[in-house]
């Protein structure tokens, strides 16, 4: 079959092509005792998981002929041929310094902070990292003890780790001899990725208790060099593995529902979820905590609880961040990214983290990374910008559409031009994606197969469930990935420079309370959450998820721009840009749920202007 060709689609996946590009899928809500119930014949019946499997639509790709080689890793090689240029002159940190007399005080009506905040009040003296972070821990504790209900955001911290940390900044900017922006800047990182000193638990009960890191993953190691510090750790999805589809399988952890650790609650509205599997590391940085977090996305992980709390969120490129000290749950899909409350820090935490580390080969074929053209923000005449409109309509809300559309007509004028698109394939290119990360994710569990017993419910029966995938399954699901990688080579090759699309088709989704016990299945609601960050992960490109408004119950809307691989340049630009459309109508959650101005608890002066 030749590259051109379509693929034949699947019995289930062809009822109103005409009109949709990707399934939405339905079933009965299920949660509590009939969701025990279902999970226990899973357990004890094989042919119900054999049903299941089936009847997943999984099936489909087995009836495919695919003649493509597959690819294992979405690493665009040779780099040439998707116009992959090798950057020259660098733009890196020294761009925030040249635009410090730009910075406009309005942007404090929003009440984030940046990290820019911190260190000019740093370098000011009018107050001290130490002094942050001590009303900061009590903060922390608050946002835990004290809320009704729990944040349950930032989980893992160590009061004497953080004074520490703090001490030591404070004497470098005693002594002016700061290590740069994000020197005394706290940030925290996703339950996923290593920390010296702390346990790497994934959302669990058990894996690596008793077992703290001994050493930073690479990106936690390059942000302490700059002088950060590290709160601790983030809640996140019982290893980013939930199911939430029993007749239609859909593997996710978009909500961030964890039964046997805690769920993090969205500060917008604590009866809605904030969206996951780094959900924890969102509702940190959405609720004020930090400026910062760092979360992993392997199916919309990053892009989607950014999209539900309000906030910027960065799914890099494949072999952009070093995979060192990262728990390998999704090899293939998964990859590291920032999540912040501003877009200047938004690409600080980028260029601090990204480049080559002779630990992870899969950075070593990477370009320099650069925030080239970053401010560039007041004419887009040079950018094309995609849309599928059909895919686009796929919502289920129609705020989300009306914040597009006035996205788009905002970017036009800035002299963007937008042009319509088509990409083939996304249906088969979801239920590959699904394969993968669902086979990828059974094979870390099974090492832990002598206490499967003590992972939940959801997560128990998607290990049962993708035991069924073939090695042929994941194979032609390789296959598709080569074709859907072609397939936008040849869509930023040719004419566009960004694609556009919603975060998500909804918004943050409810909590209903008999869910928090032992999980809950809604499918048509994570079809809906996942619908559009799939295709980023599959194909490794880079994606970014922007704050682009509120629906009618004030929770945050997100939109997300897709760029070709390496060229997270210019999605800081487009996000940077977004960022002044959505300008003062940006708001923060209520003052039960925020914390973030402790910074004036510790000097009233903290901005220097009385």
């Amino acid at each position: 079959m030749s590259s051109s060709e379509q693929l034949p689609k699947n019995e289930e996946s062809t009822k109103h092509t005409e009109h949709v590009v990707t399934r939405r899928l339905k079933a009965p809500y299920l949660s509590g005792f009939i969701l025990r119930i279902m999970i226990f014949l899973m357990d004890y019946m094989p042919g119900v998981t054999k049903y299941l499997f089936w009847n997943a639509g999984l099936k489909a790709l087995r009836k495919l002929s695919i003649d493509d080689c597959p690819t294992l890793i979405p690493l665009p090689l040779p780099k040439e041929t998707f116009g992959i240029v090798e950057t020259k002159t660098v733009d890196g940190l020294e761009i925030f310094e040249k635009q410090k007399n730009l910075q406009q005080k309005d942007y404090y009506s929003s009440g984030f902070l940046r990290a820019s905040d911190f260190h000019e009040a740093y370098l000011a003296k009018r107050v001290t990292p130490l002094q942050v972070c001590e009303v900061l821990i009590n903060k922390i504790e608050e946002s835990l003890k004290k809320c009704s209900p729990p944040l349950n955001a930032i989980i893992k911290y160590k009061r004497d780790d953080i004074i520490a940390q703090a001490t030591a900044s404070t004497e470098r900017y005693a002594n002016n001899s700061s290590l740069g922006l994000l020197d005394g800047i706290p940030i925290a990182v996703k339950d996923e990725i290593d920390v010296k000193g702390y346990e790497t638990n994934v959302g669990t009960k058990f894996i690596n208790y008793g077992n703290p890191a001994t050493s930073d993953a690479t990106i936690i190691e390059r942000l302490r060099e700059k002088g950060a510090i590290i709160l601790g750790k983030t809640s996140m999805h019982e290893i980013g593995f939930g199911i939430d589809d029993i007749e239609l399988l859909k593997i996710s952890s978009s909500t961030n529902n964890n039964p046997f650790v805690c769920t993090p609650r969205n500060p917008y509205n604590t009866d809605y979820y904030p969206g996951g599997s780094s959900g924890g590391s969102g509702v940190a940085v959405a609720s004020g905590l930090c400026p910062i977090a760092i979360g992993r996305d392997g199916g919309g992980s990053v892009r989607i609880p950014s999209s539900f709390c309000g906030i910027y969120g960065l799914k890099t490129t494949c072999g952009r961040f070093s995979d060192d000290g990262q728990y390998p749950l999704a090899h293939s899909v998964a990859v590291s990214g920032p999540m912040a409350a501003s877009v200047d820090d938004l690409a600080l935490a980028y260029y601090v983290m990204a480049g080559k580390d002779p630990k992870d080969p899969n950075t070593l074929h990477q370009p320099l990374p650069t925030l080239h053209g970053f401010h560039v923000t007041n004419t887009l005449s040079d950018l094309k910008i995609g849309v599928y409109s059909m895919w686009n309509k796929q919502v289920d809300n129609p705020a989300i559409t009306t914040a597009l559309n006035n996205f788009i007509d905002e970017l036009k004028l800035r002299g963007a031009k937008i042009i319509e698109i088509k990409i083939p394939e996304l249906e088969e290119a979801r239920i590959a994606h699904l394969l993968t990360i669902g086979t990828e994710l059974t094979t870390v569990a099974k090492r832990h197969k002598d206490k499967m017993h003590l992972f939940s419910c959801p997560t128990r029966s998607n290990i049962n469930v993708m035991k069924l995938a073939t090695a042929s399954d994941y194979i032609v699901s390789q296959q598709v990935r080569t074709r859907i990688m072609r397939t936008l080579n040849n869509l930023f090759s040719n004419q566009v420079d960004l694609i556009l699309t919603p975060a998500t088709a909804i918004t943050a989704p409810k909590i209903y309370p008999r869910a928090l016990a032992h999980g809950e299945v809604d499918v048509t609601m994570i079809s809906d959450i996942m619908r559009f960050v799939q295709l980023a992960n599959f194909a490794g490109v880079p994606a970014v998820s922007v704050p682009a408004g509120y629906d009618d119950k004030n929770l945050p809307i997100g939109l997300q721009f897709i760029a070709k691989w390496y060229d997270e340049a210019t999605l800081l630009r487009i996000a940077k840009t977004s960022e002044e459309i959505l300008g003062n109508r940006r708001k923060k959650p209520s003052d039960k749920f925020w914390f973030g101005n402790y910074v004036q608890e510790v000097s009233e002066n903290f901005f220097g202007e009385s």
